[in-house]
């Protein structure tokens, strides 16, 4: 409900002084947030939180949805499923039942955007029938299926499931008669009324038939003063009270079943001013914004708090025109002309003084209250004296370099600086020796911190090495002790950076080197040096401590707030690694054995001791700045004052906020990086995902809600699968998966806010890591088979190894036993005969020739076993060694050929035992029948074939004439046991032809029969 010549009306708003009346103020430092930060635009037009908790802003450049710490933005330059076709946005207006938001803009188009995958689904055009006319638009309402747009004399109305958009005539429906209707606002009361507010005429109210009900015309509202005409510029709502801001100030209406009735005017100056925009912030308080800032209303005080920002330079709250108010976080959020802000608008823990009307704190060093209300602070350029109920800040000295403010028993306050020594009463200041001569020697020295000792002993601390001052009050006398002192010597004392008083009575003197244990009863004193037990090395540069019951607590500049037992051994070095802001450690304050307190050279860390964790503040939590000084604090039992640049804080330690909600978690986006290209899913609501077998990482990023604290989240997650521990990751909002393997995964992730609370119910994602084809459950069950099957095939084929060897094995003995067995017992025989007929010499011819035939078939038998002679040249040796001895014999001449191919594999044993046989049948043959004068045998080996071939040129003989004798049986026999063919051709005069060969088919015995003609007679 903003329009652009709403500039035009800021403008001269700015113009416009303050009025002049006496208000209430609350310094704030708001937390800003511009286009550095990842906003579209400086200029905000509207602010919206969904249901879920996210803020979305609109912006005069598109839309912008914030989760407290990063802006996603939605423009007519973002990706097609993120575009808006247009800049100016008018309105925002959550739809539940659809979970989207509706985005009006000005002069453009209505987009719903889903809230879970944030992402455009719907477009809505309007105006289509006349481009050159295009009506400004500015609000939205829904009811039910309904969205109403409502503009400059622009009314329609949008069902929503069934996509058509209908004009709709207000105006003829209102007594406006042919003036333009120019509609800021649409309502929809729960009664079912519609309610516009339209600029320069007033407010219509219809039924849900648009029938008229009402009119309240503009003469019946509270007019100002001057002609400024009226308009509506925004409305909040609470039961039946309605609240608008108008530039005729506050409108009140009250909402009732018969009619809409508009409530007396509150006479008050803010609230009568023309009024930007407005929020509920509790029962009896409102939020508004006019063009001299942002104030909240008190209904039942009538009295307003005017928020001002501590950097006069940017003051936000000048240009404000939107305002939304979280009663969660107690935070109002604000859109200017100068960015997105927020700031608390209760901060009951901190109380900040920087500036009053007229005077401003530059850069405190020292602060010392005079009472409970008055406290004077010491600056680099003068003093100042701050009464806290007024806020007023009135500078009493121009002298510089105020390094200390102390008071002592009696209530005088002591201040240290270029002059000397003073005292300040009420707001004048005056040297100190003139009512103690005693001190006059001070006057030289700077000071940097002073004690009570006891009723009568005061103790100074020098910052220029002059040494520490014991100054008895009751005698008027000084005893100074120095480190080269001949009275009262101190070993090792140099500069004084701060004094304490140990609850054992002890002075510590804390130096640059050391820590120093003094008596000032005695001037006893001890040194403790202090070192860091891990790595030995000596600590220094102390500033301050504190104690509990059982710890001192030392701060350091540069080594963080060291935990010591009493007698200074070191327990714990507390730095940034264990959460503190900073190591640079000024002042060091004990709250009730519970925590330490200590501020830093960048915001205020509180260190709660049990259970340990570390909460920090900084300037946009309430502080005056970030930035303390050395010796600036003061402690009593219910407050700390401490500061530095830019004023200073009163703490109240009691009151330190603990955050017992633990941010909202949700899933922002899901990157997945492939071999292809990028996947990127956002969805808030994502319970479940595939990942691709070609992924190579994994980004899961979340997003918590805590606006009280967001750069405080932290967060933690685990795998279950993986690990049973969290894995904390601090403030990382994102976490890269590489290297998973195939399968199911629960990925769980957690969020912390500022006090260490997580969540109860963490996020959970499952993730689907799927396989590659080799990784599959089918390839695997598959494998299983093949090598299941290849090792039954290679089991059976090692049982039919051992059947083959079984069965070699038997014919062998088979052989041994018919040949070699027979040849024995005739040798047996014929050794009988021999003995009984020893003059017959044929028995011993017989027995000789018995003992050649067993040695020829017992070699032949170990040459078949033999593996080195399995190739065809080892057979055609053996059948040349068996042939040739007796073809000489018998006058015949032998050849023996062998042609092999490379790589041929080597011959079986039944194949090299088999062909021998063969060959010497078939060569025994011709020697003993075919009268033959040569006999060839040739062997030829090809990769997949062997032929085997005996001939000769003997008589031959008729194959059809002859019966087949044993040796032609024994020779098929024998190439059917090999798996051979067996071919024999033969004629009369033309000799003999044998021929075995490989992978030829096997014949018959009858077909072997047929072709087979050679005699056997044996």
């Amino acid at each position: 409900m903003r329009s652009i010549c709403f500039i035009l009306t800021l403008a001269v708003g700015l113009l416009l002084q303050a009025p002049a009346y006496s208000q209430e103020a609350r310094f704030v430092t708001p937390a800003q947030y511009t286009q550095t930060d990842g906003l579209t635009s400086y200029y905000i037009t509207k602010i919206v939180q969904d249901h879920y908790g996210f803020l979305w802003i609109g912006t005069q450049e598109g839309l912008n949805l914030f989760d407290g710490v990063k802006f996603q933005t939605f423009t007519k330059w973002s990706p097609d499923n993120q575009r808006i076709h247009g800049s100016f946005i008018s309105d925002l207006i959550e739809d539940k039942k659809r979970n989207c938001l509706w985005v009006l803009l000005s002069y453009g188009d209505v987009y719903a955007i889903d809230l879970q995958t944030r992402t455009v689904t719907t477009r809505v055009s309007l105006d289509t029938s006349n481009p050159d006319n295009v009506k400004w638009k500015r609000c939205l309402a829904i009811q039910g299926d309904t969205l109403w747009i409502g503009g400059f004399d622009f009314a329609a109305a949008y069902h929503i499931p069934t996509h058509k958009l209908t004009p709709v005539d207000f105006k003829g429906k209102s007594t406006l008669g042919k003036d333009e209707l120019n509609i800021a606002m649409l309502f929809i009361d729960r009664y079912g009324r519609v309610i516009i507010f339209a600029d320069g005429q007033g407010v219509i109210v219809l039924d849900k038939h648009f029938t008229p009900l009402q009119m309240i015309h503009q003469q019946a509202l509270h007019k100002p003063e001057n002609d400024t005409k009226l308009r509506f510029w925004d409305a909040a709502i609470k039961n039946d009270a309605l609240y608008i801001a108008s530039s005729w100030g506050l409108q009140q209406f009250e909402i009732t079943p018969t009619a809409i009735t508009h409530l007396p005017a509150i006479n008050y100056p803010d609230t009568r001013a023309e009024l930007l925009s407005i929020t509920i912030s509790s029962d009896s308080t409102i939020l508004f914004s006019a063009h001299h800032g942002v104030f909240e209303f008190n209904f039942r005080r009538l009295k307003s708090t005017a928020f001002k920002d501590v950097n006069p330079d940017r003051n936000l709250f000048t240009s404000t025109y939107d305002i939304f108010y979280d009663s969660a976080t107690r935070r109002a959020w604000v859109g200017t002309l100068a960015g997105f802000a927020s700031f608390p608008t209760r901060l009951d823990h901190f109380k900040m003084f920087s500036k009053s009307t007229t005077t401003k704190i530059q850069h405190l060093f020292s602060v010392q209250p005079k009472s409970e209300n008055e406290i004077y602070a010491g600056d680099e350029n003068g003093i100042y004296y701050v009464d806290t109920r007024t806020n007023e800040i009135t500078k009493i000295d121009e002298t510089g370099s105020n390094l200390m403010l102390f008071k002592d028993a009696s209530g005088h306050i002591f201040v240290s600086n270029k002059k000397g020594l003073l005292l300040i009463e009420g707001k004048q200041l005056k040297p100190a020796r003139t009512v103690f001569p005693e001190l006059s020697p001070l006057d030289a020295d700077h000071l940097s911190c002073g004690i009570q000792y006891n009723d009568s002993l005061v103790i100074f601390g020098s910052i220029i090495q002059k040494g520490l001052t014991v100054w008895n009050t009751n005698a008027g006398k000084l005893n100074v002790y120095q480190q080269y002192s001949k009275t009262h010597a101190i070993t090792g004392l140099t500069i004084i950076n701060y004094l304490h008083k140990t609850t054992s009575g002890e002075v510590m003197i804390l130096t640059e080197r050391s820590i120093i244990a003094f008596n000032p009863l005695t001037g006893h004193h001890t040194t403790h040096t202090i070192r860091n037990t891990a790595t030995g090395e000596v600590i220094s540069n102390f500033m301050d401590m504190g104690e509990t019951n059982e710890h001192y607590y030392i701060g350091t500049y540069g080594d963080g707030l060291i935990e010591t037992t009493k007698q200074f051994e070191v327990k714990r070095i507390i730095g940034a690694k264990e959460g503190l802001n900073n190591t640079c450690i000024y002042r060091v304050f004990p709250y009730r054995n519970r925590s330490i307190i200590a501020t830093t050279n960048d915001g205020l860390s509180v260190v709660h001791l049990n259970p340990f964790k570390i909460k920090n503040y900084f300037q946009t939590d309430g502080l005056h700045s970030n930035a303390f000084e050395q010796l600036c604090g003061y402690q009593d039992d219910h407050r700390i004052i401490t500061g530095g640049v830019d004023g200073f804080t009163i703490i109240d330690p009691s009151q330190l906020p603990v955050n017992p909600h633990p941010p909202r978690l949700f899933l922002k986006s899901l990157r997945i990086n492939t071999a292809d290209g990028l996947i990127d899913t956002s969805h808030i609501a994502l319970q479940k995902m595939t990942i691709p077998t070609n992924t190579l990482r994994t980004t899961i990023t979340f997003s918590a809600l805590n606006y009280k604290n967001p750069k405080a989240t932290t967060y933690a997650y685990k795998i279950q699968e993986l690990n049973s521990d969290w894995i904390n990751i601090g403030r990382q909002d994102f976490v890269d998966l590489i290297g998973l393997a195939p399968g199911d995964y629960t990925f769980q992730v957690r969020a912390a806010n500022e006090d260490g609370v997580w969540n109860d119910t963490p996020l959970t994602v499952k993730l689907n890591y799927l396989p590659q084809w080799y990784q599959t459950t089918i390839f695997k069950i598959t494998l299983v088979f093949v090598c299941m099957f290849m090792i039954y095939a290679l089991l059976r084929y090692r049982i039919a190894q051992l059947h083959k060897q079984q069965k070699i094995r038997k014919e062998i003995g088979n052989d041994l036993h018919d040949d070699i067995g027979s040849t024995l017992n005739t040798l047996k025989m014929f050794t009988h005969l021999a003995i009984r007929d020893p003059d017959n010499k044929s028995h011993l011819a017989q027995i000789e020739e018995s003992l050649t035939q067993a040695t020829v078939g017992l070699r032949d038998m170990i040459w078949v076993l033999e593996d080195s002679e399995d190739s065809v040249f080892e057979l055609a040796e053996r059948i040349k060694k068996f042939a040739l001895p007796i073809c000489v014999a018998q006058g015949i001449k032998l050849t023996v050929d062998v042609h092999a191919d490379n790589g041929s594999k080597p011959l079986l044993k039944t194949e090299k035992r088999n062909l021998l046989l063969i060959a010497k049948e078939a060569v025994n043959n011709s020697i003993k029948y075919a009268k033959c004068k040569t006999i060839d045998v040739s062997l030829v080996q090809k990769k997949k074939e062997i032929i085997m071939i005996v001939k000769d040129d003997g008589q031959g003989f008729d194959r059809h004439a002859i019966d087949h004798g044993n040796g032609l049986l024994n020779m098929g026999y024998r190439t059917q046991q090999i798996g051979y063919a067996f071919d024999l051709q033969s004629g009369l005069k033309h000799g003999t032809r044998i021929e075995v060969r490989k992978r030829i088919p096997l014949f018959a015995r009858n077909n072997f029969r047929a072709h087979s003609a050679s005699p056997d007679t044996r």
